[in-house]
């Protein structure tokens, strides 16, 4: 930028500050833009360019300086030189070269920001609508729940993105608005994502694999989705690992119930083990169904051994 041109963009800079400072009492706006086109021409000399590319519009800079020196408490009395070396390094800061670049580049990430603010929005709707419900980072395409997760965040998508572009448009009272939303979607966000199970289950990625076999078509009565053994005197078991004939694990066919499957010291997911822990589309846990157990017979008194008969010696 000329010289003449830098010189008269300082001018103008400097002159909206005081116009947006012009409320306070003269005291209190001396103190406060002591100094400030001796700043403004510093920063202008080494940042290269126009101010309000580099400090944004002279209105918001007004309101740093309130709030960074504290306008409503300046007293008569002059700047003490603590708080105009403040001035000085802050002034500093703003026209470093990090500085400028760092600003530039925050820009860029609003659209990442949209797509994220929409995926959140929609995991913490689910939460709210099904406590309880085992959420995880992928929604399962298999199942109705899972349609319904990708289809709303297909949406909330869609209404982030058009929001976030006419964020610029919007009034101040609304721009406060949209960022005490964001903020409290990004606190409910954490607790939502340190409550959600992890990638290491098997509907993520397939409920069988080549060496595991079904129950499928196994009873006429329709298919398996859970097995739930019993001990001899007819007390529920847990964690009871199966496995056909040739050593494999035995899964049951898959239903529209989520499935939360206990995880191995190897990180893997443990699909064998029964009964598997398992909750409705609403939320609600299966509950075992009503069995009947065969009558067992208990063990009977153990018989003593019969004395055998020797035929007695002849005499």
């Amino acid at each position: 930028m000329a010289s003449n041109d830098q010189a008269d963009d300082v001018a103008t800079y400097a002159a909206s500050v005081r116009a947006a400072l012009s409320n306070l009492p003269t005291d209190q706006s001396e103190v406060l833009l002591e100094d400030l086109e001796d700043h403004l021409r510093e920063i202008a000399a080494a940042a290269g360019g126009p101010l309000h590319e580099r400090l944004g519009p002279p209105q918001q800079y007004a309101e740093d300086l309130r709030a960074a020196y504290g306008a409503a408490q300046v007293t008569t009395r002059r700047q003490d030189a603590a708080l105009h070396d403040l001035q000085r390094a802050l002034a500093r800061v703003t026209g470093s070269t990090w500085y400028r670049q760092i600003r530039a580049f925050l820009p860029e990430l609003r659209p990442a920001w949209w797509v994220l603010r929409a995926y959140l929005a929609v995991l913490i709707l689910m939460a709210a609508v099904s406590p309880g419900y085992p959420l995880g980072p992928i929604p399962d395409p298999t199942s109705k729940r899972g349609l319904v997760e990708i289809l709303a965040t297909g949406i909330a998508i869609w209404l982030s993105v058009r929001i976030g572009r006419r964020s610029r448009q919007l009034s101040q009272k609304a721009l406060v608005l949209a960022y005490s939303a964001n903020l409290l979607i990004a606190l409910f966000a954490v607790v939502v994502l340190a409550n959600m199970r992890s990638f290491a289950y098997s509907e993520l990625t397939g409920t069988t694999s080549p060496q595991q076999t079904t129950f499928a078509n196994a009873f006429a009565a329709g298919q398996v989705t859970n097995i739930y053994p019993y001990s001899q005197d007819g007390k529920p078991l847990t964690n009871v690992l199966l496995y056909d004939q040739d050593g494999r694990p035995i899964m049951v066919d898959k239903s529209e119930a989520q499935t939360s499957y206990p995880i191995g010291a190897d990180g893997k997911a443990v699909t064998n083990a029964y009964p598997l822990t398992q909750r409705h589309l609403t939320g609600d846990p299966v509950v075992a169904p009503r069995v009947a157990l065969p009558p067992w017979p208990s063990p009977g008194p153990t018989a003593s051994p019969t004395p055998s008969l020797s035929p007695s010696p002849s005499h």
